[in-house]
């Protein structure tokens, strides 16, 4: 029984890791915005980074977008791009993602 509750134990302790800010919490925000990505960009852009393969839009691999870019394509939605996909936090945090990994 001993060893049963050794595990246990050790699971529930592990369980509370990474609630704090810090690396984990741009962890998560990364990987949020990634499935932001991919759920709402995807289908049309290529990004290495969220496994998407989209051929309507631009790679944005080969585009390196900055942020800047990326949120005013967001925004105003350029050539057949609907615009106001995503505003607010969800754009910034997408915008912020795009420029950090697209073509590394």
């Amino acid at each position: 029984m001993r060893r049963l509750v050794s595990p246990a134990i050790l699971l529930i302790a592990l369980a509370g890791c990474g609630s704090g800010a810090g690396g984990s919490d741009g962890t998560r925000k990364a990987t949020s915005a990634r499935a932001q990505f991919a759920g709402t960009c995807g289908s049309c852009h290529t990004l290495a980074d969220a496994r998407t393969s989209g051929t309507f839009g631009p790679n944005l691999d080969d585009r390196k977008p900055s942020k800047a870019r990326v949120l005013a394509a967001l925004m105003s939605g350029p050539g057949a791009m609907p615009s106001g996909l995503l505003a607010g936090a969800q754009a910034d945090a997408v915008a912020t993602y795009v420029a950090a990994v697209a073509g590394r």
